[in-house]
């Protein structure tokens, strides 16, 4: 079955002693540090209370006591520099900035994904007319599907992620498949683009725990966190290191690599 629908103290003058040390020139006075320490501890308390959790901007005011008008300001800023992005469910989480940051940042998406649906998530990329798995969080059930880090896959073999790595490679497209390759398995895919890669976000979980509308189940979570990763991945160090794990699953055997 394939169901398609559209849709981050003393004094500190120099008189008499010359030109100051570089440690002086640049240290902040005992009067003055107090203010600034305090805008980038609250800052750094932001950030680590979305590290695990997102929150709204109110639940974030609650939880760490700032007032609204500082928080907001906080908030503002942190995400005109991507260091936090709104989800379309208007929850706050941490953004793409710094770089390295993101591959911590886009397994969480893939692991909220999973805690929402319950079952296996896998991130695809296609390479010619193959697909392979770059990033991978397994369900917490004793029966679950997997798809290790490096599976490659033909796209002719069918699967919701093939079907929709081989279409127009947005996320207003949402796929559906039951074992189109393995018995008793089914599967739910978006697909995004990043320059000239195409991904495929997809959740697979077996036949016993198919939801009764598969579309009314996934495509909400599945999307959203396809929209979230694109915008992560975009100028983000992390997509040329998920070319690599589809370069180094290939190895040299004459296929195509990511560009």
């Amino acid at each position: 079955m394939t169901d398609r629908t559209s849709t981050a103290g003393g004094s500190t003058g120099t008189e008499g002693r010359g030109d100051p040390t570089p440690a002086e020139a640049i240290a902040p006075s005992d009067f003055d540090r107090p203010q600034e320490v305090g805008v980038i501890d609250r800052s750094a308390a932001i950030l680590t209370a979305l590290q695990d959790t997102p929150m709204t901007a109110a639940e974030v005011c609650r939880r760490l006591g700032y007032s609204k008008s500082t928080t907001y300001r906080l908030l503002a800023d942190l995400r005109t520099h991507r260091f936090i992005v709104r989800d379309s469910g208007g929850l706050l989480r941490l953004g793409p900035f710094p770089g390295r940051r993101s591959i911590a940042t886009t397994n969480s998406v893939l692991e909220h994904l999973r805690t929402l649906t319950s079952e296996s998530v896998q991130l695809w990329v296609r390479v010619g007319e193959d697909r392979v798995c770059v990033r991978n969080v397994e369900a917490d059930h004793e029966l679950r599907v997997t798809r290790g880090v490096g599976t490659i896959l033909p796209l002719v073999d069918g699967g919701s992620a093939a079907l929709a790595l081989c279409g127009p490679g947005n996320p207003g497209e949402f796929y559906a498949t039951k074992q189109a390759r393995v018995k008793g398995t089914a599967s739910a895919s978006v697909a995004f683009t990043v320059g000239a890669t195409v991904f495929a976000l997809c959740v697979s979980y077996p036949l016993t725990r198919e939801p009764d509308n598969v579309a009314g189940a996934y495509r909400g979570p599945v999307t959203t966190a396809a929209i979230e990763l694109k915008s992560l991945l975009e100028d983000s160090e992390e997509l040329a290191v998920l070319r690599d794990i589809a370069r180094l699953a290939l190895g040299a055997g004459g296929q195509s690599s990511p560009r």
